[in-house]
Order: C-alpha cells, then structure tokens, then sequence
C-alpha cells in the first residue's frame, strides 16, 4: 500500500516538474520562464524590451517612451509609442549605462555611453531615432569617467551629467558640445534631476547612500 502512494506521488510530482518547464520567453504566453527555473504569471499586459533595461524616459509630451537595455549581450536603446505599445525604432549600441533625457522639443535623445565616456545625441525624425552625435567627455576605458545619469536644462542650453568612475558632475554647453565645467563629488554617482524652476540640481550618490544639491544662483 505504502509503495503504491509512493509510486503516485511520484508520478505526480513528476506531472509538476514536466508543467513547470513548459513556459517560455514569449511575451504573449500564460507563463514566462526565469532564468532559475521558476515561472511567473504575469499581471496585464507586457512588451519585450531587450537584456537588462536599466532605465525608460517618458518624453515631456508622454508621446515616446525610451529604454536603455544594459546587459552583458547586444546593448540597444529602444524607441515605443507608449499609447500604442508598439517599438517605433531599435539602435545597438557600442556601450550605454543609465542616463536618458530627451530636449523639451522631443527632437533629441541623449544618452549615457559608459565607459567610452561620451554622451550620444540621437535625432528623432518621424518617431525614428537617426544617426548619433557625439560630446566626449575625455578618453576611452582604461579612462576611468563612465557618464550615467542625465538631464538636461533647454533653456540655459546646458546638460549636466553624473559618473560612477571618476565621482564626478559633468556640465556640458550643448551649443558648443564641450565640457564647460566639472565638479568632483566624492563618490559615485548615480542619477542626477533639476527641480521644476531649474534651480537646485538633486545628486544621487550611489556611493555614499546621500542625496546632494548642486543650487544654481540666480541671475541679477
């Protein structure tokens, strides 16, 4: 009798183990596969993006919607009509980490590429991401800078960017697309924002678990 409940326990627990093992990556399916083996059901509605996305900025019109896909294999930046749930537009990227901001005009597209230490300025045309610019912020990796988070002032014309190498806020003059001024900050940093009068710049240092304010004076 004892064998038999065995024998039936095992060949239910067998009949588990085969369901668990049927989801897949598709984003349409009941269940999504993890990379340990276990699978989730996912609540409402998904769209694919691609391997680790680190960071999605909602243009100031909540028109597009961009993601930064930072993992270990092809690094993208993803351009989606948020309203329609649709990929307007995919470019790979040499190397990207975090930072995204669009201009107020929602004509431009900075992103963060790591450790080449510079800024990428995509053109948007017709929801289409064109061919980046470039802003160096010095040498290539081993030169340790490494930009992440991003945002942008349109109206003083300047971009301030923060690193996590060289712990470090970047202020960039985006009509001559050079450095203009660089503070140390003493630990890395993670993200940056300015507040709605663009007055006070709000620092998050990864580093030092501290939020730091950078405040602009005002003009007399």
């Amino acid at each position: 009798m004892k064998s038999k409940l065995f024998l039936s326990f095992f060949a239910s627990f067998l009949l588990v183990q085969a369901y668990a093992q049927t989801p897949t990556n598709n984003p349409k399916a009941d269940q999504i596969l993890l990379s340990n083996g276990w699978s989730l059901s996912p609540a409402g509605r998904s769209l694919q993006l691609g391997d680790l996305p680190l960071n999605m900025e909602l243009s100031p019109s909540n028109k597009l919607l961009a993601v930064t896909n930072n993992g270990q294999s092809t690094q993208s930046i993803q351009l989606i009509d948020p309203k329609s749930e649709k990929i307007l537009d995919e470019k790979s990227i040499n190397r990207a980490w975090y930072g995204l901001a669009f201009s107020a005009d929602e004509k431009k597209l900075y992103v963060s590429g790591a450790n080449d230490n510079i800024i990428l300025i995509y053109p948007i045309i017709n929801k289409k991401l064109g061919d980046a610019d470039t802003i160096k912020l010095g040498k290539k990796w081993p030169n340790k800078i490494s930009p992440t988070g991003i945002t942008i002032d349109d109206k003083a014309q300047i971009l301030y960017t923060v690193t996590k190498e060289d712990n470090s806020l970047y202020l960039i003059d985006l009509k001559s697309k050079k450095v203009s001024s660089k503070i140390e900050l003493g630990a890395e940093a993670y993200d940056c924002i300015l507040s709605p009068d663009q007055n006070i710049l709000y620092i998050s240092l990864w580093g030092a678990d501290e939020v730091a304010l950078l405040i602009r004076k005002a003009k007399k």
